[in-house]
């Protein structure tokens, strides 16, 4: 059976990419193939922000390892046939009244008791910066309000922010006043599962 979904998450995943979208009837899905809970950057990149997806062949196998992973789904075949008219985005929004809580991260129990990890939200105030990593590499962070609530030390890992950002060094930033975010939670780090911004569209008005 074919599946039509909307791409509102293109994120980088251990070189390759996380892939999520939504049906027409607000169900998440993630990309996995062939077993592995990620999509070759070499397929993934036909599947920009708002791409209208024909998918084939779906199975949702939610992750054993990290259970609130629930939206991961096999599939068979895809082919783009459009994009997403932009005045339909409010229509794929969630409205959760936090975003997984406070703070940048979730401990692993936390995490563990959730059943969801994408979130598709309207936010203001966006600021995508470069946080200067010391010794390390700089780091993309994003901080923006949701509810009148600050969220501040985000991990971007959109692929295309990613892409134009590392053009740029510290102190670098761009705000933007209103703006599509996609909120999803990675795998468990240091027994922390972090919030990531693995989708953005930035609303023009």
């Amino acid at each position: 059976m074919i599946m039509q979904i909307v791409i509102l998450a293109n994120s980088r995943k251990f070189g390759n990419r996380c892939v999520a979208g939504k049906d027409f009837n607000g169900r998440w899905i993630r990309l996995t193939k062939n077993g592995c809970d990620f999509v070759p950057v070499s397929e993934a990149i036909n599947y920009g922000m708002l791409k209208l997806l024909d998918v084939d062949g779906i199975i949702n196998i939610p992750s054993r390892e990290y259970g609130y992973h629930t939206e991961n789904s096999n599939y068979t075949g895809i082919q783009v046939f459009g994009e997403l008219n932009r005045n339909l985005l409010d229509n794929f929004l969630d409205d959760p009244e936090d975003i997984f809580g406070n703070g940048r991260c979730l401990s692993e129990a936390e995490v563990q008791r959730l059943n969801y990890s994408l979130l598709f939200i309207k936010v203001t105030d966006l600021c995508i910066y470069i946080k200067n990593g010391g010794q390390y590499k700089d780091k993309l962070r994003g901080q923006f309000t949701y509810k009148n609530k600050i969220y501040t030390d985000i991990a971007v890992t959109y692929s295309p922010a990613e892409e134009y950002f590392k053009g740029f060094s510290y102190p670098y930033q761009e705000s933007y006043q209103e703006s599509y975010i996609t909120i999803s939670l990675g795998e468990i780090f240091n027994g922390f599962s972090y919030k990531l911004i693995s989708g953005i569209f930035i609303s023009i008005t």
